[in-house]
């Protein structure tokens, strides 16, 4: 019974291992993505795009920026945050479920 208590972090761990392993690729503009000539550029962001992070309405101007190489570097730093995050929650589950395991066989064979 105490064992699935450790599934929980068992299954978060291996979902955020999988988010890291798909946080990979063309980063993905979250604004308004403008070409090298500052004009509006559907489709995949590439190289020399900017994006405009943030949108004024009031003033029609753009609250922050980014360039294709600062959004590579950031989905960089969340696949190692994902990383990081499934080790741990995936070596606790396996640690917790592995000590239940063998304190409650212990405990049934000791009867």
């Amino acid at each position: 019974m105490f064992i699935t208590l450790f599934l929980v972090p068992l299954v978060w761990g291996a979902i955020s291992l999988l988010r890291a392993g798909a946080a990979h690729g063309i980063p993905v503009c979250p604004g308004y993505q403008l070409n090298t000539e500052g004009e509006d550029e559907p489709g995949p962001m590439g190289p020399g795009s900017t994006c405009m992070l943030g949108y004024s309405t009031h003033g029609g101007d753009s609250t922050g920026t980014a360039t294709y190489d600062q959004l590579k570097y950031a989905q960089k730093v969340k696949r190692g945050e994902f990383l990081d995050r499934g080790l741990l929650y995936t070596l606790y589950g396996t640690a917790g479920m592995t000590a239940t395991v063998i304190a409650t066989r212990k405990r049934a064979n000791g009867r």
